[in-house]
């Protein structure tokens, strides 16, 4: 068994083994400055306690049971063979005869959802092995902390699965006249990424971290560290080491000049905004970190992942994926998952989990939380892509840490098929002799369902953009800027997605209508919901038309459930069949082979020029980058097939609801918030009548439903509690976006606020969007150009614009409001700008 490792030990990085706190020391200590220690692992408090655990296991079940575990901890003796360990340990460290902190490092520390700060001790200015090894017992009699208790209780986690690895460290002596505090990359409380936030004091840091002093803040920028702004406080004492006795440190009152005094120098102030920099640049994220100096010298005492930050809501990261208000029931019943998967996929991809929400819903609208994308945002590997030379030295490292990146389609695919039989098996199940609660109950089943197969989609959708990037890099440092754009739209021209097929069907679907020209006539003249009334007299069309619905009904219109499906407003996909109709040509399809020809041709040629030791990670990022974009498009594909079980559930608790006296129409459900949704059902269930527990739903269905049709009239603030100021997005001329597709259009747009308005759409227009799916594919060929709210390169509009050879430009604020149908403009694709005639 392992007893104590080094800070420099290949193990001790390891959280089961070292700790919250130990594994991120370790790391630190790698290129850092660290003052030397030792780790006592966790597999020493398993043996420390092993002896201990039948009666642990009795002391469970008394009134204080914390507490008396703790004491029996700290009255059992360390083993004597363990003092000769830690005499060498410390020896190797060149830690004998210094004063040492003992730091808890459990290991359950820096677990999604799990912080545990402060809920362990720490012993400062310990001299001596006896000294060391009492406090290492006392740490693990502070994993039994009352606090600490009822924390993994909260969280549900299994008390005797907890353990306590230590952390013995050189004291850094920082005298009253020194200072020493915590720093953060970024700041967390402002929500800005462009600034170091710094905490000081002087005397030892425990003032700072303890937060139960005064202390000096300083603000620095991160771009060349001048001082922002600072904050100093009148500090009347400061903690100190203590040389004499058994007290370890003392406090010291300061003088009146120092109490008002900066407790750094603005190069001081420098320095630690430097070294917090390089903290994260080694952990490759924004870093919390405890700073020290003694003497001239600035140490790192820890460093953790920041994982909170002040919000600021956006329609940023929002606009494309929820573009339209959203009832409260489907929110609430998504917004889980996707935090759910969110943590899943930063845990796959290796950065820490994110505490607080990423999406909220503001006055209907879906709002992104811009600081935690700032936070996470261009988390590549960017070390290991920045030369040749170090590609090919880390290519180890590169096939240890992203093998999970080849193995995850696979694992998504075999998933798959239980989803789907769970999707058939909560379709056909039966509701009509389910009471209320089982009904509810079966709703519940169909989000869980959803909420399971979601688990892996957000990193799929992060991975892409991942690929997306280090083909770039990898492409940039071979080329100049645009020829390696270029060259990376050539070898991701081609990539056979879901949407690609169901866009092909729907093609084969117009030539049919093409090829009657009686067919066309009458659905020319007869548009919308009417055209369906005639198809009945057109069998042959009509089955053709029924199989492809029964195969692609699924898809949505809206992200909303909310909002019906395909195949329940079937007059849309007619309507996008007729406007494909009129087209005589698939320009898609037409050229699909020259781009598959130019792609292969560009493929070899850049893996031909590639160092011989690197064409197959090459090759094997341009393939991933490929079957990412189509694993994307399905993954979207085959979520959305949740949308019919689940309105048909909601209809039918809509239905009860009705009966009930609490609805006038069933879809009105969806303005209830779960949480009173479900108090009342499960009221209803048990000891009040159904009329008392349902009563006030009523009201809140009222209220969320009028707050929705407004939101439905009104474009929503980009950047919610901020008006936007005259000019944010405008240079000049023009209005700027974000390149999506090349080239140069000017003609008049037409403003499509809904599938409802397809039929309008006059070819040759400019199609102005908040966002745009799958559904709205039959627009691109009647249009000359895409201008949307939102989105990227990555987005939808932008991908099918550039298959079709269409400019776009995305991401331009309230298009749909700041332009009118029949309006001039000229949209550059290129330089993503649209420019007013």
């Amino acid at each position: 068994m392992t007893l104590t490792l080094g800070f420099t030990d290949p193990l001790a990085t390891e959280l089961a083994t070292s700790g919250g706190k130990g594994a991120s020391l370790a790391k630190s200590a790698q290129n850092l400055p660290v003052p030397g220690g030792f780790i006592v692992t966790a597999e020493a408090y398993t043996q420390f306690v092993t002896p201990l655990q039948s009666q642990i296991t009795e002391l469970m079940d008394t009134e204080h049971p914390a507490e008396a575990i703790g004491d029996l901890i700290r009255s059992t003796p360390v083993p004597d063979s363990w003092l000769a360990d830690f005499e060498a340990a410390a020896q190797a460290a060149g830690l004998r005869d210094e004063a040492v902190a003992v730091r808890s490092s459990g290991t359950m520390e820096d677990l999604p959802g799990a912080a545990f700060a402060g809920q362990h001790d720490t012993y400062l200015g310990v001299r001596g092995t006896h000294a060391i090894a009492e406090a290492v017992r006392d740490c693990y009699a502070s994993l039994w902390n009352p606090h600490a208790f009822r924390y993994r209780q909260q969280l549900g986690v299994d008390q005797l699965e907890a353990k306590m690895a230590v952390v013995v460290q050189l004291m850094v002596a920082v005298g009253a006249e020194e200072a020493a505090g915590v720093a953060f990359s970024v700041d967390p409380v402002r929500g800005n990424t462009d600034e170091v936030l710094i905490n000081a004091a002087f005397g030892l840091g425990e003032t700072v971290v303890g937060g139960e002093e005064p202390v000096d803040e300083f603000r620095i920028a991160r771009a060349d560290g001048t001082q922002v702004a600072a904050e100093i406080a009148d500090k009347p004492k400061a903690l100190v080491m203590d040389g004499h006795g058994d007290a370890r440190t003392r406090e010291v009152h300061l003088g009146e000049d120092q109490q008002t005094r900066p407790a750094l120098t603005a190069e001081q102030a420098r320095a630690v905004a430097e070294l917090s920099v390089r903290a994260e640049d080694h952990f490759g994220f924004p870093q919390d970190i405890e700073w020290a100096f003694s003497g001239d010298d600035l140490f790192l005492l820890q460093s953790r992942p920041i994982t909170r930050v002040a919000p600021r809501w956006t329609r940023d990261e929002s606009a494309e994926r929820f573009p339209t208000p959203v009832t409260p029931l489907t929110w609430d019943l998504v917004e889980a998952g996707f935090h759910y998967s969110l943590n899943h996929s930063f845990d796959l991809m290796g950065l820490p989990p994110f505490d607080d929400k990423w999406f909220v819903m503001r006055d209907f609208y879906i709002y992104g939380n811009q600081t935690a994308v700032d936070l996470y945002a261009g988390r590549l590997p960017t070390k290991m892509l920045s030369s040749v030379e170090t590609i090919t030295e880390s290519l180890p490292e590169i096939a240890s840490q992203f093998g999970w990146v080849q193995e995850l389609p696979v694992r998504w695919m075999r998933d798959l098929d239980t989803y789907l039989m769970g999707i058939g098996k909560l379709s056909h199940e039966p509701l009509e002799d389910k009471s209320l609660a089982e009904v509810w109950d079966h709703v519940i089943a169909i989000s869980d369902l959803g909420t399971e197969y979601f688990r892996p989609n957000i990193a799929i959708s992060l991975t892409q953009q991942t690929l997306y990037g280090a083909l770039s890099h990898m492409l940039e440092m071979a080329l100049d800027k645009e020829t390696a754009q270029v060259v990376f739209e050539r070898l991701l021209a081609s990539t056979e997605t879901k949407t690609s097929q169901v866009n092909a069907e729907l093609w084969e679907l117009s030539r049919t209508v093409r090829s009657n020209p009686e067919l066309v006539s009458t659905l020319r003249s007869h548009t919308g919901e009417e055209g369906l009334a005639v198809l009945d007299d057109f069998p042959a069309f009509f089955e053709e038309f029924a199989t492809s619905l029964a195969k692609h009904g699924h898809r949505e219109l809206d992200f909303d459930a909310y909002h019906p499906t395909w195949v329940e407003a079937p007059h849309i996909v007619l309507d996008q069949v007729r406007l494909l109709a009129d087209r005589e040509t698939n320009a898609a399809a037409d050229s699909d082979l020259e781009r598959k020809v130019l792609q292969a041709e560009t493929e070899r040629e850049v893996i031909n020029a590639a160092p011989e030791k690197l064409r197959y990670l090459v090759q094997e990022v341009i393939r991933l980058a490929r079957a990412y974009t189509a694993l994307d498009d399905l993954e979207h594909y085959q979520t959305t097939r949740l949308t019919l079980p689940m309105r048909r559930a909601l209809r039918e608790l809509g239905r009860r609801l009705v009966d009930q006296g609490v609805l006038t129409d069933p879809m009105d459900v969806y303005f209830i918030n779960y949480e009173p949704l479900n108090a009342a059902i499960r009221g209803a269930d048990g000891q009040h009548s159904p009329a008392e527990a349902l009563a006030g739903l009523t009201a809140i269905a009222e209220k969320n439903k009028a707050g929705y049709q407004e939101a439905v009239s009104r474009t929503p603030e980009w950047e919610h509690g901020r008006a936007p100021e005259v000019g944010d997005d405008t240079d000049g001329d023009f209005i700027k976006g974000t390149a999506g597709s090349p080239g140069e259009v000017t003609g008049e747009v037409f403003v499509v606020h809904s599938p409802e308005d397809f039929s309008s759409f006059p070819d040759g227009a400019i199609l102005v969007a908040r966002t745009t799916n799958p559904a709205w594919t039959a627009l691109f060929y009647q249009a000359s150009g895409v201008i949307t709210e939102s989105g990227g390169a990555l987005s939808h509009g932008a991908v099918t614009a550039r298959e079709l050879g269409l400019p776009a430009v995305m991401a331009v604020r309230d298009a749909t409001s700041r332009f009118t149908s029949g309006q001039t403009v000229s949209v550059n694709g290129s330089n993503g700008t649209v420019t007013p005639d």
